[in-house]
């Protein structure tokens, strides 16, 4: 059924098939935003947030009670973060003429949903990949050896050491990301080979080693970043490039997913949608003039490094630091 002539009306038959698609995809497409800065959904636009300080877990306290006397009383004050959402969204018509020629190929109006909904995706993965590989986010540690020197390369060794030195600012990583060309330096690395057939048999009659094995291997969850973007300018030729930089790994803490926003995490995608429901909302009206349904795909977030602040706007914790670290000197 064509919508009303000018007026919006939301789609939840087409969210349903952008949700599907993207949980479906976004692997594929190596979509990986809402991985490392899960969603928070919020009921207003903007607000501030709790962030307890990661001193505040560690403290010591006397807990021994005397007898007769009561309990000793701490308090651990929470401090704020602040979040305002923005909406980001892209609109892509459906001519009546093209659905009725297409219509023994596909359903044209199903198809421009997925198609704008890929590039809401990847504007949100660009979004991310910046925040999180911006320089002096995180400190450093700088790999022994290259991990593109397959011969002599010791990742696991790199990836210890690195947890270690995260774990003194009170944080342990539950992952480790990397772009889809340092897997593939990873994989070939002879320490990792060697290791990954031993464990695995099946793994090296394959001759293949998975990104569930590497995990094993290393000890930590790994994340590969494959989502790729047209550098060239509109009308020329396309030049794809990685979203997700190759020349550093990011070894970090991210909150489960549904979990409470003082969890220490990287980040969140802090989702408001007006309060409508799912992570994408779809809606279209009908434009006259072109015959053509006008199919919208927006969202309305923030994504934010998880920081408190205090009422001058000096950052008094930050969270985000503490719950990363960059693995440097991983490409020769």
């Amino acid at each position: 059924m064509i919508p009303g002539k000018g007026t919006s009306r939301l789609r939840p038959d087409l969210g349903v098939v952008v949700t599907e698609g993207m949980l479906r995809n976004a692997p594929m497409h190596g979509f990986i935003a809402s991985v490392m800065a899960p969603y928070f959904p919020v009921a207003q636009q903007s607000a501030t947030f709790p962030v307890i300080p990661l001193k505040a877990l560690f403290n010591d306290e006397n807990v021994r009670r005397a007898s007769g006397a009561g309990y000793n009383r701490v308090t651990e004050v929470f401090e704020s973060g602040f979040y305002q959402t923005d909406e980001r969204g892209i609109e892509m018509p459906v001519d009546e003429r093209h659905r009725a020629i297409y219509a023994q190929y596909l359903d044209l109006e199903i198809a421009t949903s997925g198609i704008a909904q890929d590039k809401i995706l990847r504007a949100y993965e660009m979004q991310v990949a910046g925040k999180l590989h911006k320089a002096g986010a995180f400190p450093s540690a700088t790999a022994t050896v290259a991990w593109t020197d397959h011969a002599n390369a010791d990742p696991r060794k790199d990836v210890l050491e690195a947890i270690a030195t995260m774990r003194k600012t009170g944080v342990l990583p539950n992952i480790l990301q990397v772009s889809w060309p340092t897997y593939q330096h990873l994989v070939q690395c002879k320490r990792v080979q060697e290791a990954v057939y031993a464990i695995f048999p099946d793994a090296m009659k394959s001759g293949t080693i998975s990104i569930t094995q590497l995990s094993a291997y290393l000890d930590i969850e790994v994340v590969v970043a494959g989502a790729m973007r047209n550098t060239a300018n509109k009308g020329k030729a396309a030049n794809l490039a990685d979203i997700w930089t190759d020349t550093q790994a990011l070894l970090c803490r991210v909150a489960p997913a549904g979990s409470d926003i003082v969890e220490p995490s990287i980040a969140r995608t802090f989702l408001w949608n007006e309060g409508a429901g799912g992570e994408i909302i779809v809606e279209d009206y009908y434009d006259e003039p072109t015959r053509a349904s006008i199919i919208r795909v927006r969202h309305d977030i923030d994504v934010r490094m998880i920081k408190s602040y205090d009422d001058s706007g000096n950052v008094l914790s930050d969270v985000s630091r503490a719950c990363g670290i960059f693995i440097t000197g991983i490409k020769a």
